[in-house]
């Protein structure tokens, strides 16, 4: 049933910024086709003098995103060359695929958390010390349990294959339906947080889920605005680092 029809029961609506996290391999020949591509047709006159006499391969990260994200029949082209078939960039997930909420600049990347039944406000979690007169009652989120998830590892590719992390993210709002034959009881719900940093994505405090009375909540993309990539990352094993995709090396 969708949740923003159920007529029983409550349900949390959650906006922030909904982010889509995505990791998985491709072959390593694939990922050096694709650094051939953009620095055979990467926009030099628009890259400064300097930029390039420190970086020679300097790709800019949105020529990448423009290509990675956008360019199918390109990538398409691209990895056909190489035998692999492109279909597009969400098929790179066999690591990791999960949607959740991004950080914000300071803790957790929550702008709020409604409780409603049967259509009505009963209750709002918000991010800052609520006023003494407001037209539902108001609580801090912090004031809400979190559980640390044990964060996903560096990829380990299979051998002649490559990790790669993308994603996207953008102001939004999830709703989770929540069941209860008891009323909402605030200390058994619990934000999942989790570190994404091990997979070259810059989220320390990924929300990445919501649980109640010791259950997973699973949720519904209701509302999405000003949607923005995020920037493409292989993984170099010589190295032990994420790197940019004009940047050349070893798998």
């Amino acid at each position: 049933m969708d949740a923003v029809t159920l007529k029983q029961g409550f349900q949390l609506k959650v906006s922030g910024y909904v982010s889509e996290v995505l990791c998985g391999e491709i072959p390593a020949r694939c990922k050096q086709a694709f650094t051939r591509y953009l620095l055979g047709n990467r926009n030099a006159a628009e890259i400064p003098s300097w930029v390039i006499k420190r970086c020679p391969h300097y790709v800019s990260p949105e020529e990448i995103k423009q290509l990675w994200y956008r360019q199918n029949a390109v990538m398409h082209d691209i990895f056909a060359e190489q035998d692999f078939s492109w279909i597009d960039y969400r098929q790179v997930n066999q690591f990791l695929h999960t949607v959740g909420f991004g950080s914000g600049k300071e803790g957790l990347g929550l702008f709020e958390m409604v409780l409603e039944k049967d259509g009505n406000i009963m209750l709002e979690f918000v991010p800052f010390e609520p006023p003494i007169e407001s037209a539902h009652p108001l609580v801090p989120i912090n004031r809400l349990k979190q559980e640390w998830l044990k964060p996903p590892a560096v990829p380990s590719p299979r051998e002649g294959f490559v990790a790669v992390s993308s994603g996207s993210w953008a102001k939004g709002t999830i709703v989770y339906p929540l069941q209860s034959d008891t009323g909402f009881q605030e200390e058994a719900l619990e934000i999942l947080v989790t570190d994404l940093s091990a997979i070259g994505i810059g989220e320390d405090h990924f929300v990445a889920g919501l649980r109640y009375g010791g259950q997973e909540l699973r949720g519904q993309i209701i509302r999405e605005t000003d949607r923005e990539m995020h920037q493409v990352v292989w993984y170099s094993r010589d190295r032990e680092k994420w790197l940019d995709m004009y940047e050349l090396g070893e798998a």
